[in-house]
């Protein structure tokens, strides 16, 4: 259990500080919501969904991992969602979340993919 509340939290990742907003969709609603997090885009927005492999690693299941642009944001803020497939808009630029990991402090890192 986090010993920093919610509120806690947020001081850390607010937009008047190093923080962004983002505008978050989740699956169940298509509502817009703001969303406060740290926005780091270590500039690779390669897709791996581009290249399909050769059919024996299609086959085999192979899988790539790279690092890439991620967003650290409360977890509560998420409720059910930061499932993949859901769309975050940061800057201007749409990305899909690809995974969420949560961290146990209460903040949930989301591996994002650029939608273009």
């Amino acid at each position: 259990m986090p010993v920093e509340t919610d509120a806690d939290l947020l001081i850390f990742i607010n937009s008047g500080e190093f923080g962004v907003d983002a505008v978050y969709v989740s699956r169940e609603s298509t509502e817009q919501r703001v969303l406060p997090g740290i926005f780091d885009d270590e500039g690779s927005n390669w897709n791996p969904n581009r290249w399909s492999g050769t059919e024996f690693q299609a086959q085999m299941g192979a899988n790539i991992t790279s690092s890439g642009p991620t967003f650290l944001c409360r977890t509560a803020d998420l409720n059910k969602g930061g499932r993949k497939g859901e769309k975050l808009t940061i800057k201007g630029q749409e990305y899909r979340i690809e995974d969420k990991r949560p961290d146990g402090t209460g903040l949930s890192l989301l591996l994002l993919m650029a939608n273009d």
